[in-house]
């Protein structure tokens, strides 16, 4: 009886080097705890500044936009004033 091996998946998925040579997947780079600090503390900032937005402190809100990196904040400003429109109110950044 001659042994014969049956090839059962083609990649093993929980090898690390072979994810390498699938086309068309990306590969979650090893954890950076340098980013998770970067992005809790903005969490945290967004946080204060919606708080802000709904007391209607314009001021404190504009200096805690001012925070983040350019290319981020007029998400922000739109995300903040869909917030507060929630809420029945006007946000003017």
């Amino acid at each position: 009886m001659a042994n014969t091996k049956t090839k059962k998946y083609e990649f093993r998925y929980e090898v690390a080097s072979e994810r390498n040579k699938i086309p068309g997947y990306i590969l979650t780079p090893k954890s950076n705890r340098s980013v998770e600090t970067q992005l809790k503390s903005e969490h945290e900032t967004l946080q204060e500044m919606q708080r802000s937005a709904l007391k209607g402190e314009l001021a404190e809100v504009r200096k805690q936009l001012l925070e983040f990196p350019e290319f981020k904040r007029e998400d922000l400003k739109k995300m903040l004033i869909d917030s507060v429109a929630e809420h029945g109110r006007t946000l003017e950044l």
